[in-house]
């Protein structure tokens, strides 16, 4: 199931996270393309993995659900850009060219219900500060997560996509 969130969202996953704590905590979570931007304290963390996420070698970094729900939860900051692939297991060792990405991905707008990792059980895409794509394997857990958020709605072709944007 995915799902965009639109106006007012600006990925803040201080707030996205907190419905599906138990569910971000048992995955591992590869997080790539990360931009942030904070309206309280700086998290160091935070500005390791946008470092890591930024290095030409390996484009990425993988933190814990825990550390990921720690960091960000009930906290005021804005994922400009990333992509947060959490996954049940060991993260594979991806090259540069396997890394999931957000800024200029074509996919997308073409494919938007496709994982871009294929081991992802949860999929967060912070696009540009103007939506939050979130694509779930398990479509309950989707339902859940559109209870907790009802504006979200749910995408099931291009077309759904750009309905926003005509």
């Amino acid at each position: 199931m995915t799902i965009i969130l639109e106006e007012g969202y600006q990925t803040n996953l201080g707030a996205l996270l907190i419905p599906l704590r138990k569910q971000i905590e048992s995955l591992n979570w590869l997080v790539t393309n990360l931009q942030c931007w904070t309206l309280g304290d700086w998290s160091p963390l935070i500005d390791a993995w946008q470092t890591q996420s930024d290095s030409s070698e390996s484009g990425y970094t993988v933190v814990s659900g825990k550390e990921l729900y720690d960091t960000f939860a009930g906290q005021a900051i804005q994922v400009v850009w990333g992509v947060f692939c959490g996954v049940a297991g060991v993260v594979p060792t991806l090259t540069h060219e396997k890394v999931p990405y957000a800024d200029g991905n074509r996919r997308i707008w073409s494919e938007p219900e496709m994982f871009q990792l294929a081991g992802s059980e949860i999929e967060i895409i912070a696009f540009d500060s103007s939506f939050t794509l979130l694509n779930f394997r398990d479509e309950a857990l989707g339902r859940q997560f559109l209870a907790a958020f009802p504006d979200g709605r749910i995408i099931q072709s291009p077309d759904d996509m750009l309905k926003s944007y005509q």
